[in-house]
């Protein structure tokens, strides 16, 4: 299993906003369970609370790009901005 931390690059999303992520692996393989979640960056941001609300797997057609892509939509369901990259969780 591989935890990576800070994934792609700092997203600011203001309240109520949300963001759409997806992520693939080198060749796009299938690799198995694939949990996304964020990373909470604004210290000073505090009781803002993140939603992930859809964790998804799309099967791309044939063809230079096919494969599997991991998705995820995280929503900013607090008051304020807050600054956020991404968690992967994987079973590389």
């Amino acid at each position: 299993m591989a935890h990576f931390r800070g994934v792609g690059g700092v997203s600011t999303l203001k309240a109520g906003e949300t963001a759409y992520w997806e992520t693939t692996y080198v060749d796009l393989l299938d690799e198995g369970i694939v949990t996304q979640a964020p990373n909470l960056l604004d210290d000073s941001a505090t009781n803002i609370e993140m939603i992930v609300l859809y964790q998804s797997v799309v099967l791309r057609p044939a063809g230079e790009r096919s494969g599997n892509a991991y998705r995820v939509a995280i929503k900013n369901a607090g008051t304020a901005m807050m600054s956020y990259n991404l968690n992967v969780e994987d079973w590389q």
